[in-house]
């Protein structure tokens, strides 16, 4: 995936590797997130017979925003933050309809307007299942850290 040359365009931009300094969900940095979607995303694009590319790239620009969710930026993050992420991909990289429309659709049913197009409609997915990862594996890591407090006050 990472040596086509517009999806090694994203990856290698200096703006769009600052996302490594922002966490997204549970441990995980917005980068990793965006990557770990994007590599599902083409995997299954490719299988499908998608456009891969737009699709990944897609994938890589459905996060990009600058700020911790958590503790700054809009208020209502979820529904506000695909309009932000495609204004900073448009600003960065020249964009097609399938980017474009992947970026803006990716949080569907939670944004009421559904992706338009199958490589879009695999972002979403592909979104959903690596959000339920990042979770699950912090989520695993807190309770690793509970049960080893446990057993060092356990008599």
């Amino acid at each position: 995936m990472a040596r086509h040359p517009s999806i090694a365009e994203v990856l290698q931009h200096d703006e769009y590797r600052k996302l490594a300094q922002f966490r997204h969900h549970g441990s995980v940095s917005c980068l990793d997130h965006c990557i770990d979607v994007a590599l599902i995303t083409f995997s299954l694009a490719e299988r499908h017979g998608c456009d891969a590319v737009s699709a990944a790239r897609g994938a890589l620009l459905h996060d990009l925003f600058f700020y911790d969710w958590r503790t700054e930026g809009p208020r209502l993050h979820g529904f506000r933050h695909p309009a932000i992420a495609c204004a900073n991909a448009g600003k960065l990289f020249e964009l097609n309809k399938i980017e474009m429309d992947a970026i803006l659709r990716h949080m569907w049913p939670l944004t009421p307007v559904p992706p338009r197009y199958r490589e879009s409609m695999l972002v979403c997915y592909a979104d959903k299942v690596v959000t339920y990862r990042d979770y699950r594996g912090s989520v695993r890591g807190a309770v690793s850290a509970i049960k080893k407090s446990f057993q060092k006050t356990a008599p």
